[in-house]
Formats: structure tokens, sequence, C-alpha cells
């Protein structure tokens, strides 16, 4: 049975990519030496500490960007894994244990089934790795084109787990430039509480999370737009996962006190 949403978002991007808009390709130039390209890749340092040089990264969903090429510059084993969304729920062709980082930017909200996404980066993920997740907001990608009147509303209640719906065409429209692209992807605002949960059930450690937005340079933003809306909410949020190593987690080996005898004449009250 065919993934209904994968194969629509496919085709999506593959429209997409003809039109070489945004995320389907390299934009900007990294500068050349090792410490500015990784300010570059990373600009808010969420793998400072974490070894690159010789380590088996895997860019998820980053196959539109510079991240695989500075990854391979700064001596890691880089693959790319992105050829449609039903294979980012099945990475079934890698073994356990595969990497030691695993990069994913801006993919899972084209896929219905986040948890499984997240079981299979902490089934291929070694311990002691690291995953960086980013993705829209939950809460701002339900209010994008929702202005009127003065307000947004939100298009569907934050607790329903289902694509979030456009109220327009200017909604569907992608834009770089001058350029202009009606692609109508089936996004889904995955709620925090399923990525952390979903990471920890992976077996990783959440030891960050982030929300943000790319800020704009504009004085000037419409009221309502898409812009003005990022200013007052985050447009993104990154959480970061660490896959623990065998015996990380200390058991609590402290021995239970034996229950101490009556005193004569006393009693204990019967359990209900």
């Amino acid at each position: 049975m065919k993934d209904r949403v994968a194969e629509h978002n496919k085709q999506m991007w593959e429209r997409l990519a003809k039109a070489a808009m945004n995320y389907t390709r390299p934009f900007g130039r990294p500068p050349k030496t090792k410490a500015g390209m990784r300010r570059f890749m990373d600009p808010r340092s969420r793998l400072k500490g974490v070894k690159l040089d010789g380590a088996r990264v895997l860019g998820l969903a980053a196959g539109g960007g510079w991240d695989p090429v500075i990854f391979a510059k700064l001596g890691a084993q880089t693959t790319v894994f992105d050829i449609s969304p039903t294979q980012l729920k099945d990475l079934s062709v890698f073994k356990d244990a595969s990497f030691d980082v695993v990069w994913h930017c801006h993919s899972l909200v084209f896929v219905d089934d986040a948890v499984r996404v997240l079981k299979e980066v902490g089934r291929v993920l070694a311990p002691g790795g690291t995953y960086l997740l980013s993705t829209m907001h939950p809460t701002t990608l339900r209010l994008y084109g929702s202005y009127k009147d003065g307000r947004w509303s939100p298009k569907i209640t934050y607790f329903e787990d289902k694509p979030v719906p456009y109220t327009d065409e200017w909604g569907m429209t992608w834009t770089l430039g001058k350029k202009k692209l009606v692609a109508p992807t089936i996004e889904f605002g995955h709620r925090f509480e399923t990525i952390v949960n979903g990471m920890a059930a992976a077996g990783m450690v959440v030891d960050g999370i982030w929300e943000f937005s790319p800020g704009d340079d504009d004085d000037e933003l419409e009221p309502g737009s898409d812009a003005h809306l990022d200013t007052l909410f985050p447009a993104f949020i990154e959480v970061r996962g660490r896959k623990l190593l065998p015996g990380a987690l200390p058991t609590d080996r402290r021995r239970v006190p034996r229950r101490a005898a009556s005193k004569k004449g006393t009693s204990r009250p019967r359990a209900r």
C-alpha cells in the first residue's frame, strides 16, 4: 500500500527542485577555513564539542544544501539520505549503530509518523552519538496564514495530529526572489511531547531544546504576514539528543531496609 502523504510530498519536492527553489539547492558561499565552515553550517553551535573529523555522519533529508559538503570537508564520512519522505521512515538499509552524528534539518514536518522516524534514528545512531533535529514550531505552523481582523487564529487545535490546512493559495506558494511556485506540501506540526518522548523511547537523552526565528532585516513588516508572525512566535525548534553509552545511567542498588518488627502490644493497620 502506497503512503499517500509521502507520494504527494515527493511530487511537490520534485516540482520545487526543478524550479531550483529554496532547500533544493545550496545558496550562499561558505568560508574556506574549517572554523568558518563550521560556523556557516552550525551558526548556533548545537554541535559544539562534537568531533567531526573521522565521524560517521548521516545527513537525513540534507541533499539540498551545503551541509553534507561541509561535513565532508571537515573530515567526516558523510552519507546523504534524501530521496523521498517514505524512506525517511525506513532507514533499514543501514545497520544498527552506523553513525556518530545524525543531522536532520526541516523535513520531519513532511512526515505523518514522527515516532517511526525517531525510532529509526535511535537505531542507526551509535552509543555516544549525537542527533540534531530542526523542524517547524508546532504552534506557529498552526497560525501561518490565519490573520484576520487584527488577530491570528489556529487553523487546527494544538492537540490534533493531522495535516495543517492552507487558508489560501498564497499559503501554498514558495518564493525565492521574484520566483513564485505553487507547491502545496502536506505538513504536520509535531508537538514537543511527540518529539521528546519519541527520542526517549528510541534510546536518546534530550539535552537541548531551542526555539528561534531566522530574523528579518525589513523594519516595516506587513501586519499579519508570516514574517510578522515570526517576530512574535518562533518559526522553528531544534532538539538535540545523545545516544547513551551502555551503563551510562546508574541503577539504584541501595538495599531496601527490612521492615521493623512490631513492638509487643501494637499492631499494623490492615491492608485495604
